[in-house]
């Protein structure tokens, strides 16, 4: 059943997302996610005898892929527009001992002072920018930011995951004595676009619940657009695998059956300009 968005909701104002939900990101196990593919990518880079040295982790959260990477003693810049996830990814990489450049941006424009080996965008942060203008910006932006011959890696949520495992969803995230959190989301085939829902209550110093609402909003693209899309900004496309999303390992050819798509793009050795 869709939430409403009746004035029923309006005494419980929705936050932006990624700001209250920031409190509870780490503590419902959502570092999982991007440990397991900083490790997948790890290994994938490994078989191919790549060896990066700086690298811009796009959309990093709370850090966790970030902090994988420098810990395998890659230099990271972290990159994230909300400020109360990258709170909590300094607050992480202080604790491990790990030096981790931290910046407060937007993943459509930005830009580097030297290129880099890699770049990459995990855990649906391209399925966040929900026009194609987007995406076209964002990858100029990575390819300014990549040295010629640098790689560009990638995971987007697929129609078929929207349509299988987000549409008319209702389930409970997390049932503590300290914090209870809902998810509710559908997906609309005709726009790509997935609305969800997430209603959080954390349990205060006093035993009250307090209670925040935030609204995020996913969109499916085609695999071939994107594709299509990287290759006429003149990157070319080394693999689009399927991924699990706790896997340690890549997996085999992705396609639109795949519930997610890992796309490993490269920037050719022999084309040096930067785009406008």
């Amino acid at each position: 059943m869709r939430p409403s968005r009746s004035s029923a909701n309006l005494s419980f104002p929705r936050s932006p997302a990624y700001s209250r939900y920031a409190e509870v990101y780490d503590r419902i196990g959502q570092r999982t996610f991007g440990e397991c593919i900083a490790s997948a990518t790890l290994h994938f880079l490994s078989e191919m005898g790549e060896r990066s040295k700086h690298m811009v982790d796009l959309a990093c959260g709370t850090g966790a892929a970030s902090l994988a990477f420098a810990a395998a003693g890659i230099g990271v810049l972290g990159i994230d527009q909300s400020t109360a996830m990258l709170e909590r990814a300094r607050c992480a990489a202080l604790n491990a001992g790990l030096p981790v450049e931290w910046r407060t941006g937007d993943l459509r424009d930005f830009s580097v002072d030297d290129r880099v080996d890699l770049v990459t965008c995990f855990y649906d942060g391209y399925n966040y920018l929900t026009e194609i203008s987007d995406l076209d910006e964002s990858f100029a932006s990575v390819w300014n930011a990549l040295r010629p011959g640098g790689l560009f890696i990638f995971d987007l949520n697929t129609r078929a995951k929207f349509g299988a495992s987000w549409n008319d969803l209702c389930l409970v995230a997390v049932d503590r004595d300290d914090l209870f959190g809902i998810y509710q989301s559908w997906f609309e085939p005709e726009t790509g676009l997935s609305p969800l829902i997430l209603t959080f209550f954390v349990r205060t110093d006093d035993g009250a619940w307090d209670r925040f609402e935030e609204e995020h909003i996913e969109r499916a693209y085609p695999l071939d657009e994107v594709r299509s899309l990287l290759t006429e900004i003149g990157f070319h496309v080394v693999s689009m695998l399927d991924y699990a999303d706790r896997s340690v390992r890549f997996g085999g050819a992705g396609s639109e059956h795949s519930h997610r798509v890992v796309f490993i793009a490269r920037r050719p050795e022999d084309v040096a300009e930067s785009l406008p």
